[in-house]
């Protein structure tokens, strides 16, 4: 059966110039106990300095873009809410249509070794924007996984009881409707070795990541000590029942150098390999140490010697070297994270996804109190927290402003946020190289993208199955397109809105299994080239592979595994051109390879058919709003782009740039459209604008597809493939075109607003 569907659906400039000239200076820092720490510029969309003229990210580079944070839940004075936890699982939404459900977390009871659990619960339908379904005290927290029969199992912190010196009784529950309900999960531990029950309440820590090993069975995280030791050690359990029954399976990390090791964060590595990012502390001493981190190649059975954990700043200044609360993911774009805390709340950066070392550390949320006694340092947010995975180069970090009980004394004042009890959510988003990523999944709602393929294997238990988990941002095992049929090779063949240029793709088979895929394209669905056979890969993400240019308005992936009995599955596709979408940028930061920008954002909202766009906004009568692209000079430029002109708007500026004998980044061709819908031209010899088209042929509020092709002596505008007419230079004496730049109109408008996408400039 095959699957398918089609849906039909400025005479100001250089004064202005001169006045968005000027660099920005990001290198702030500020000294944290002893420690140098990297402070985070705000995002140029909600910073109090979005006038001042500031550079977007490196487009061929790895980028973390920070949101502002908002509280989740805050309770009556005195009500604990605090060490906020969060998973995200595959889910559609009421039209079928691919979502993440996500469940956050937090404990009301004091933080201290013997307390009870007292948990609260809520869920997000929509990736964690809105949290609508009311907070839900009976389910309990602790740590959850995802299994493959659809289910969620979550076991809690601390078990319920000691049964023998071999084994204790956990507090588990599993959700077979995605964590809306929950039923109790008899559960049980079980070890070889004998407890120390005068070192340690209640045998065992569970801590704190449950997932698959290789073979199908659990494995889930612990520390404990047991007789003999001289402090915490991490552990991995094995169950083979779906969580029942939990067996000591292999020690992670011991007593090293002096400290233990304990409250661990695991995940897979891009290689398959498992990481392991351990808290530590000294017997007897302190209880927050070195990060240390080690490894296992062969699932988990060894594991590697500890050693303390290289994390390095964006500025270069030192970055803090202690934590608690460790948490990895490898997120869908082959990028790992880890978030720790205390002091504050951090978030780092593997760019390759495999944890050897973390870079880009930067403070995610920062409360404490003022005075710079050492104990006081600590106060405030206990650095506790954790992160979701809920897009391919997105996570949802949560923590708390106060720890639980000890955090915020009636004793301590100054609060750099305040002493109240508050849980709290933001977005991050951590991009690899190349803008020219292009919203599948976007355009398939939109109806200009089409999809037909024998991959349509679907599972009721597992909703996120179908042809549209290849596109849906998740490298989860069950999101994916998967041929049903043994013995058959799968096809997914993605027809898309236009031609395109490709230069990149991005694959992701099934996962931790061995796998193989070609890919071909087409330009008119009769002849097709192949462009990719990947061999037999193994892959935990999405794995890239570049492209030499490539005309493509479909795309055809053949998924062929070397087994003959296996299911074919595609977990992921993502394509890349030459058209910058903006769709692999982060949200409220300056587009990345942009500079000099004013009020110009990357925003997900007033969009089209691609979820992500280019905002400017003016919003002054001073100065403009403002964005460039410079590039390396050249005879001949060709600028293509999308644009809707919305909100107040006068009229919006596209200039190609250029250079003279005298001068760089000149106005090379100044054009607008302007408030009436007519297109002009600009010379800045005679001062005088020219109209191309008249008024209303590019009204305010539809998209609009622009494109000039210049060279040294002149220029033709088009409008939606059309031509409008031929101009000359703006300026006299042009020897080399070199970028191009959007703007405003002038200093006398603002409120001025524009959406600008699909930008290729060649």
């Amino acid at each position: 059966m095959t699957f398918r569907v089609c849906w039909q659906l400025p005479e100001s400039w250089r004064a202005a110039a001169m006045r968005v000239s000027r660099p920005l200076i990001l290198a702030t820092s500020v000294t944290l106990a002893g420690l140098v720490a990297a402070v985070v510029p705000s995002s140029t969309g909600s910073s109090g300095d979005v006038d001042v003229p500031t550079d977007g990210g490196d487009p061929n580079g790895y980028v973390i873009g920070q949101h502002d944070h908002s509280t989740v839940f805050e309770p009556v004075p005195g009500v604990i809410a605090g060490n906020a936890l969060v998973e995200a699982f595959d889910d559609v939404d009421a039209d079928g249509l691919p979502t993440r459900r996500v469940q956050m977390t937090w404990q009301s009871n004091e933080d201290v070794a013997a307390a009870d659990s007292e948990a609260s619960m809520i869920h997000s339908d929509d990736g964690g924007f809105t949290f609508p379904s009311g907070v839900n005290t009976d389910t309990g927290a602790g740590w959850f996984s995802k299994l493959r029969d659809g289910s969620i199992i979550g076991v809690e912190f601390i078990p319920r009881r000691v049964i023998d010196d071999h084994t204790v009784e956990l507090i588990a529950r599993r959700s077979t409707d995605n964590g809306r309900t929950w039923k109790d999960l008899p559960s049980t531990f079980t070890t070889d070795l004998s407890f120390d029950e005068s070192k340690f309440d209640r045998g065992i820590r569970v801590h704190r990541d449950i997932f698959y090993a290789a073979d199908g069975s659990l494995l889930m995280t612990y520390y404990t000590t047991y007789a003999g030791d001289p402090g915490y050690r991490t552990e991995l359990a094995r169950s083979t029942d779906g969580g029942r029954t939990w067996h000591r399976y292999a020690t992670v990390a011991t007593f090293t150098d002096g400290v233990w090791m304990g409250e661990s964060g695991i995940a897979r590595a891009a290689n398959g390999e498992l990481v392991a990012v351990h808290r530590t502390g000294t017997p007897g001493g302190a209880n927050v140490g070195l990060i240390y981190t080690n490894r296992s190649s062969d699932d988990g059975r060894t594991w590697s010697r500890p050693q303390p954990l290289q994390i390095t700043t964006a500025s270069g200044e030192p970055a803090p070297t202690t934590g608690v609360m460790p948490v990895l993911r490898l997120l869908p774009n082959g990028i790992m994270t880890l978030t720790f805390g205390r002091p504050d709340n951090w978030i780092a950066i593997s760019p390759d996804g495999l944890g050897h070392s973390f870079e880009q550390a930067q403070t995610t949320y920062v409360n404490h109190p003022r005075v710079n006694a050492s104990f006081q340092r600590f106060h405030g947010s206990s650095g506790n927290g954790a992160h979701a995975v809920v897009g391919a180069n997105r996570v949802l970090v949560v923590g708390d402003n106060c720890a639980p009980s000890w955090g915020c004394p009636e004793t301590d004042a100054g609060f750099t946020i305040d002493g109240e009890y508050r849980v709290w959510k933001k977005f991050v988003d951590v991009v690899a190289p190349n803008v020219g990523k292009i919203d599948l999944l976007g355009k398939y709602e939109a109806g200009t993208v089409t999809i037909d393929t024998d991959m349509n294997h679907a599972d009721a238990r597992l909703p996120e199955t179908g042809p549209l988990g290849a596109i849906d941002g998740s490298a989860d095992w069950a999101s994916a397109a998967v041929q049903g049929r043994p013995r058959g090779d799968g096809t997914y063949t993605v027809t898309l809105d236009r031609t395109y240029t490709l230069n990149q793709i991005g694959l992701h088979l099934q996962y931790g299994a061995p796998s193989a895929a070609r890919v071909e394209v087409s330009t008119d669905g009769e002849t097709w080239t192949e462009v990719l056979d990947t061999g037999t890969v193994t892959t935990y993400a999405l794995r890239y592979f570049e492209l030499p240019d490539v005309e493509a308005s479909q795309v055809r992936v053949t998924v062929a595994d070397t087994d003959p009995q296996a299911l074919e599955f595609l977990g992921e596709l993502e394509l890349y051109s030459t058209v910058d979408s903006f769709e692999n940028d982060p949200v409220g930061q300056v587009p990345r390879g942009y500079t000099s920008a004013i009020g110009a954002t990357v925003t997900d909202f007033d969009v089209d058919d691609s979820r992500h766009v280019m905002r400017l906004t003016d919003a002054w009568i001073d100065k403009i709003a403002s964005a460039r692209w410079s590039s390396d000079p050249a005879d001949e430029q060709s600028l293509a782009f999308r644009v809707n002109s919305i909100g107040y708007a006068r009229s919006f500026a596209f200039t190609v740039l250029g250079s003279t004998a005298d001068a760089e980044d000149v106005p090379a061709y100044h054009l607008n459209v302007g408030s009436d819908g007519s297109i002009g031209w600009y010379s800045y010899e005679t001062q005088i604008w020219t109209k191309l088209a008249p008024a209303g042929t590019a009204p305010q509020r539809v998209w609009h597809e622009l494109r000039v092709d210049a060279t040294l002596d002149g220029a033709e505008v088009f409008l939606g493939g059309e031509s409008i007419g031929t101009v000359e230079p703006s300026t006299l004496g042009i020897t080399a075109l070199t970028g191009h730049r959007f703007a405003s109109s002038g200093t006398s408008s603002h409120y001025d607003h524009f959406l600008i996408d699909d930008v290729e400039q060649s």
